[in-house]
């Protein structure tokens, strides 16, 4: 990301070149008709101002064409301001980031890009995004109480606000197999209350190879680091905590890792390499009654399972609350943006508007009233969702996530080849502490 900071450098020596040619065209002008420069200069200058293109970038998403309802949204947005010109460009989301930062080191990245949120303070750190803190501070539409609260709090690094909330959703909600508890005895309505609960529902539904207890994400990726987080904090741990001290070697992480190991003995072989489609997969044959997802998941499990399927709040040790870890996605400006302005004054119309934020997400949108109503339209048992929405966290806020992800990816990798809990922390400690110093 070194690189990135040149690009708006870049920018405003374009921005040098165009004043000057502006004036220089002025001052020709004026020249031949013996009229002063700058009578001349100024209405050519503020009507170029005044006709932008603000460039949006996104990812796919999953369940609609997300171009296709922009072009939707932003319809009234066009008419009341003919002036400025959008542009929205999607990619999927396996080549979004590498299309992204290609742009951005090029000096052609958008005016307007819709982050990870785990990228936000990365972005922000390299000097790729403008700090929002004065434009959110003169807006009569953004306030903070609008949004989640743990949507808006994945914007906030080094005390500056660089994105808006665009979506959000937690990992995760706890899918049953319904037919199968019942089947086993189990009440899946009130079995699950403790991990030690779970330990012993997920060991009553074994019944290998055709049925596991449960799936488990174990490869080297994003979604087995975010799932895991969600154990840690509801054991009360963390990865880094709120100032910014790398504490994920700690005795509450040594008592959730030994769990998941025990978890794990209910899962089919190879959880080293399952991630989460090939659990959601397994769910729906039917070949594993519990599974770690997202709401998201719920479209698809509507369509396959061929059972009765419920969520739950996951369990959480005795005497303790779950918690989730959150992921979502962020709207920043370029720091290279010619309109800065009227891209926020975009940002202003995708984000705080009830029906848009329905429309351009297939995620939970950011916006509380949105959301809530997402929620309730969408999804099956809402109020379960809600409840795992309203107590998520976001995962380690720092310029380096990247790189603290995949050293938690690596120590998980270590503990399925053998390596002791205790000796798998502490060399994660030690990994992500020479990462953030």
């Amino acid at each position: 990301m070194g690189d990135v900071i040149t690009s708006s450098k870049r920018a405003l020596s374009r921005r040098s070149v165009l004043r000057t040619a502006v004036a220089s065209v002025a001052a020709t002008a004026a020249t031949r008709l013996n009229a002063p420069a700058a009578t001349l200069a100024a209405p050519a200058l503020i009507f170029r101002q005044d006709a932008v293109t603000i460039e949006v970038w996104d990812q796919q998403q999953s369940d609609k064409s997300i171009l296709d309802a922009y072009n939707q949204a932003l319809a009234d947005f066009q008419k009341a301001n003919p002036t400025i010109t959008v542009k929205v460009t999607t990619f999927p989301y396996a080549q979004y980031r590498d299309k992204l930062l290609a742009a951005v080191q090029g000096g052609a990245g958008p005016d307007i890009m819709a982050l990870d949120e785990i990228w936000t303070p990365e972005f922000g750190a390299s000097g790729t995004i403008q700090p929002l803190d004065d434009m959110i501070a003169a807006s009569s539409a953004i306030k903070p109480d609008l949004f989640f609260q743990g949507a808006w709090d994945t914007n906030t690094y080094q005390e500056k606000i660089w994105g808006i909330p665009l979506n959000f959703d937690v990992w995760e909600q706890l899918y049953l197999n319904a037919d199968a508890f019942t089947a086993a005895g189990l009440d899946p309505e009130n079995s699950l209350k403790t991990w030690d609960d779970w330990l012993a529902a997920a060991e009553k539904l074994t019944t290998a190879p055709s049925q596991f207890g449960i799936g488990i994400i174990g490869h080297k990726g994003e979604d087995t680091v975010v799932m895991l987080n969600s154990l840690m904090y509801s054991n009360g741990g963390a990865v880094i905590d709120d100032t910014g001290k790398v504490v994920i070697n700690s005795p509450e992480n040594v008592e959730t890792l030994r769990f998941f190991q025990s978890l794990a003995k209910f899962a089919p072989e190879g959880v080293a390499n399952a991630d989460e489609a090939s659990n959601a997969a397994a769910f729906t044959a039917g070949q594993v009654t519990m599974v770690l997802d997202g709401s998201w998941q719920q479209d698809s499990f509507s369509q396959s399972a061929q059972f009765e399927w419920r969520i739950a709040v996951p369990p959480a040790p005795a005497g303790k609350s779950f918690v989730g870890a959150l992921g979502g996605w962020n709207y920043a400006i370029s720091q290279s943006s010619e309109a800065p302005d009227a891209a926020f004054k975009l940002i202003e119309y995708l984000s705080t508007n009830k029906d848009v934020q329905m429309t351009i997400n297939s995620l939970t949108p950011a916006l509380k009233a949105a959301g809530e109503e997402f929620t309730k339209q969408k999804r099956k048992q809402p109020e379960v969702i809600l409840e795992t929405l309203n107590s998520g966290r976001p995962r380690p806020i720092s310029s380096v996530y990247p790189q603290v992800s995949s050293a938690e990816q690596d120590m998980v990798q270590a503990i399925w080849s053998g390596t002791s809990v205790e000796d798998a922390l502490a060399a994660a400690q030690t990994a992500i502490e020479e990462l953030v110093k």
